[in-house]
């Protein structure tokens, strides 16, 4: 980036879900989602709360920890899929032990990164709808 340009921005004018049981790591991806121009919608901490947000309120994108307080998140995932809305993990969890239906949704490690999330969001928000 050269002097006098923008940040990048690319959750601008979308809302985006956040599902992080830990308070401190739900503040910082918050804080991150806002600087990348996203609306935000929680922090929730449960799949029961994530759940209930989706059938009332309109997103288009979430963040999703994979383990809340030993609930898994997969349930959450699922019904993202179903309804097209693109999701990338927060994880402190290895890729590989994430459940093989989620394998082509992005992966990130916590703590997560402006520069990381930036990325992730760019390649899932470029690519066609399916």
């Amino acid at each position: 980036m050269s002097w006098g340009q923008e940040p990048p921005t690319p959750l601008v004018g979308r809302k985006v879900l956040v599902v992080e049981d830990q308070y401190l790591l739900a503040d910082d991806i918050c804080s991150v989602v806002k600087r990348l121009g996203g609306e935000i919608l929680g922090p929730v901490s449960r799949v029961e709360d994530a759940m209930a947000a989706l059938r009332t309120q309109p997103l288009d994108f979430a963040l999703l920890d994979v383990n809340l307080e030993g609930e898994m998140v997969y349930p959450v995932a699922a019904a993202l899929q179903d309804i097209g809305v693109p999701f990338v993990f927060t994880s402190g969890y290895d890729a590989a032990v994430i459940d093989p239906r989620f394998e082509t949704v992005p992966h990130l490690a916590k703590p997560v990164g402006q520069g990381q999330l930036t990325e992730a969001i760019r390649r899932i928000l470029d690519q066609p709808a399916r």
